[in-house]
């Protein structure tokens, strides 16, 4: 699922530039020298009409490092190289992230009708992290409020209102420096 978070902002660029770019008829095309010929497997994912795809075609994959590689060289590792290598160990390196979410009612007196609606998201990760944003509902329900979501490490709790009644949340979405993260409620 990480991987087609990742891939997805280069698959829409690749969608929005054969959109804008008139089609080519290889009859009309002026010859292209070597250095601007791309590789079989590329030539064939640009001319897949997108449209035409199942769920089941495959589409590539690139990590974070293979994606880094490719905009800094302008071409993929090859396989056995150090790059490639690299990749393999900064994926290793880089674990998700895991929250334990709690979706609850409490009283207070504080408020006019005497309890008030709380999402409590609990880290359980060994590293510190820092939640940017949390999502309610895929963003049909607003956070009015947020508490203790920086420098979170394992079992520290971060505090949200959503402006919504909690019979009503059936997902919690985490956002941090690292990726978002979905979460289904009971």
């Amino acid at each position: 699922m990480s991987n087609i978070k990742r891939m997805l902002p280069f698959a829409l660029s690749m969608l929005m530039l054969s959109a804008c770019s008139p089609s080519q008829d290889t009859a009309k095309s002026p010859a292209k020298d070597s250095s601007t010929e791309l590789d079989p497997a590329t030539q064939k994912f640009m001319q897949t009409d997108l449209s035409e795809s199942t769920a089941n075609d495959e589409i590539p994959v690139l990590s974070e490092a293979e994606l880094k590689h490719y905009e800094e060289t302008g071409s993929l590792p090859e396989d056995g190289s150090d790059a490639e290598t690299n990749v393999q160990a900064e994926v290793e390196a880089q674990p998700d992230e895991q929250f334990d979410i709690r979706v609850y009612r409490a009283e207070s007196q504080g408020s006019m009708t005497g309890y008030s609606d709380k999402i409590d998201v609990v880290s359980l990760n060994d590293q510190p992290t820092t939640i940017t944003g949390i999502q309610v509902n895929r963003g049909n329900c607003a956070i009015t409020s947020m508490y203790h979501f920086k420098n979170m490490r394992y079992g520290s709790v971060a505090l949200a209102y959503p402006r919504c009644k909690v019979e009503h949340i059936r997902e919690v979405s985490i956002s941090t420096t690292h990726g978002t993260y979905a979460y289904r409620i009971g």
